[in-house]
């Protein structure tokens, strides 16, 4: 091989070189680039049968070189690649550029004609292949096929660059046509605004981003931005896990007609129109789904607990229930409210609006002065609700209405039973966000520990445990609600230190679903199910459904393999709201705390980690990361950090030492 001109491929050119050397394997070539390179000699592909002196000046060989060069190029424009492979297509085989060149130009043909065959299929690379040191002649078909994906990635380019220079140009302010396809390169920006890496054509979308100059991190969203696509305060969140957030014309369609077709919900049922019931909720409340009675009998009190009942309504697996069962729970976030049915049913005639004849699963529970449990009965009723309270009425009504302070005395003493049998009240403040249009205004913590809350809690928490105790008793399948004890117990029942129930909080074991009762550790009852919130959980629409069937037909409706097979979803429902819930949260107290960089705010530490130390900041019930020397601080500390930088969209809040 030595003094031979010889060919090789390198990043898809092919270089000619002349060997200087060979040894053990080995070959040392220049370049007709003047560049000297040592390769494995399996790598050459072709080598000229004429050989030169070694000893010539090195100018001579490059000048050589350079010529043979550019006779081979010339002579490879000649080439009728075409006629070639039609020769040879319907044997196909796999063929040496020496063979070729035999069939192509003659019988013995020159090292400058090979190189002119081997550069002219290598170059056209669509009839023939090249695979190793020969040439295969590619089928019709997969010629064919080569097209195709020719031309589709021909196509592809084409589309990088139109949706390149028009995002380019959107994102400058210049005004230019939107491009034939430009809601495919939207839909290509927001899948990656939703899934980033994991978005289905991810690759061409950082293609076309990169081209456009545009990074990956906050143009595409700022882009939709721009289009009116996207808000400026967007959930993500809910596209990436298609959270419907508007009603099918299916379930309109549905909903039209049983406006249009009410169905009589008298028949098998108690009329309790003339008790005198009423509701707790919050101001803004217009899905009623619960209300409370109270009677005296025999000296001992009898507690209503009326739940709006949805079977007359919502039938099993018709389009409305399927339309619920997507949804599985309203969702109630900090800016927007995503609700489980369309608003006729959870507002209009399914809830228990004043004045309103409405049916209901009613709880007819008797407690002594204790409130120790004499007898419960549950019974489907129709019911017609007197009075609205909101929680602030009933706290300033307390010691005024004597139902209302017999109902509160009656919830503290059920609470206290509870936290006997080794339940907790981890009753941390809610966040309560106030807005200017879409823009925050400001965060307060609202304290739940207030005597209308309390009473509304303890007696949905006691009519969920009698449903749970009913079902079982009667051997009727259910779902029941349980949890494992704490991983560790930081307080006794209850607490007032916001740091020690976050604390509390954080060390509860997962609740779990099961088709058998086990003890709810942090109720601190030995059953329990969901049963109290038809109109906005569709586990309770379903359980509440198993009773009233049981009660009016005398059997139960659903299998226990039936309830069964519905746990991972509700599993599944229960993990999605709380992770949408939390990072919702989190944006927006992250969007207050953007007005407060470089102020100081108070913190607790949680506990210590790699980096430094997991903090709690106990006014916006947020955590995050302080960077720092381990070992200064332990749990429970309470210090001043600085907010120093805070990007809602990624979620990011950097803090130093106050």
């Amino acid at each position: 091989m030595e003094g031979s001109i010889v060919e090789y491929i390198e990043a898809r050119r092919i270089i000619t070189a002349f060997c200087l050397s060979q040894k053990d394997g080995k070959v040392h070539l220049l370049t007709s680039q003047n560049r000297e390179v040592v390769l494995n000699k399996t790598r050459i592909c072709l080598i000229s049968r004429q050989k030169y002196p070694l000893d010539q000046p090195r100018e001579e060989i490059l000048s050589i070189l350079k010529k043979e060069v550019e006779q081979r190029e010339n002579l490879k424009k000649e080439i009728d690649v075409m006629a070639l492979w039609e020769l040879l297509a319907e044997d196909g085989g796999s063929y040496s550029p020496h063979f070729l060149a035999e069939l192509y130009f003659s019988s013995n043909p020159s090292s400058t004609q090979e190189s002119a065959i081997f550069r002219a299929l290598f170059d056209e690379n669509i009839h023939f292949k090249l695979k190793g040191n020969k040439l295969d002649v590619r089928s019709k078909e997969k010629v064919d096929e080569y097209l195709r994906q020719k031309a589709q990635q021909e196509e592809r380019e084409k589309e990088i660059e139109e949706a390149a220079n028009w995002l380019q140009s959107l994102w400058l302010g210049k005004s230019i046509p939107s491009p034939a396809k430009s809601k495919q390169y939207i839909q290509l920006l927001k899948e990656w605004c939703y899934w980033q890496e994991e978005a289905p054509q991810a690759k061409i979308t950082k293609q076309i981003l990169q081209r456009a100059g545009l990074n990956l991190k906050d143009h595409p969203f700022l882009l939709l931005c721009k289009l009116g696509i996207f808000s400026k305060h967007e959930n993500l969140l809910l596209h990436r896990l298609s959270i419907p957030t508007m009603f099918s014309e299916e379930s309109k369609l549905a909903m039209q007609n049983l406006l249009e077709n009410k169905p009589d919900f008298s028949e098998g049922r108690e009329d309790l129109t003339s008790l005198y019931t009423f509701t707790i909720d919050g101001p803004e409340t217009k899905d009623f789904d619960d209300a409370l009675s109270l009677n005296k009998e025999n000296g001992n009190f009898v507690v209503g607990i009326h739940i709006t009942d949805l079977t007359p309504f919502i039938k099993k697996d018709d389009v409305l229930e399927k339309e619920a069962q997507r949804r599985g729970t309203s969702l109630y976030l900090p800016d927007q409210r995503i609700p489980m049915f369309p608003e006729q049913i959870a507002n209009q005639f399914a809830s228990l609006k004043k004045d309103k004849i409405r049916p209901a699963l009613s709880f007819f529970i008797t407690l002594n002065e204790d409130a120790h449990i004499l007898n419960y009965q549950i019974l489907p009723t129709i019911i017609q609700v007197d009075q609205h309270f909101t929680y602030d009425e009933v706290n300033s009504l307390l010691t005024k209405n004597e139902t209302l302070q017999t109902l509160f005395s009656l919830a503290l003493k059920a609470r206290a039973k509870r936290l006997e049998q080794g339940g907790m009240i981890i009753a941390l403040p809610e966040l309560v966000f106030f807005f200017s249009s879409d823009n925050i205004v400001d965060i307060k913590l609202r304290n739940p520990e207030q005597p209308g809350r309390i009473l509304v809690a303890e007696f949905m928490i006691l009519a969920n445990y009698l449903a749970a105790m009913f079902m079982e008793k009667k051997g009727i399948p259910s779902i029941y609600r349980s949890q494992l004890p704490p991983r560790d117990r930081v307080m006794n029942g209850t607490s007032k230190d916001i740091f020690i129930l976050y604390l509390q909080r954080r060390l509860l074991s997962q609740s779990q679903l099961k088709t058998r009762p086990a003890f709810h550790h942090v109720l601190g009852l030995d059953k329990y199910t969901s049963i109290t919130s038809p109109l906005r959980r569709f586990l309770d629409l379903i359980l509440q459904r198993q009773i009233v069937y049981y009660l009016q037909e005398g059997k139960p409706l659903y299998t226990e393999d039936e309830l069964s097979s519905f746990i991972p979803y509700f599993e599944e429902i229960i993990h999605r709201t709380n992770m949408i819930f939390s990072q919702r949260t989190r944006y927006w107290v992250l969007n207050y705390l953007k007005k407060r960089i470089k102020t100081t705010v108070e913190a607790y530490i949680l506990e210590e980690t790699q980096q430094g130390y997991k903090v709690l900041l106990p006014d916006y019930l947020l955590e995050t990361v302080l960077l720092g020397p381990r070992g200064k601080f332990k749990q429970g500390d309470k210090i001043k950090i600085r907010i120093e930088a805070v990007n809602p969209l990624k979620e990011l809040l950097k803090v130093g030492l106050g």
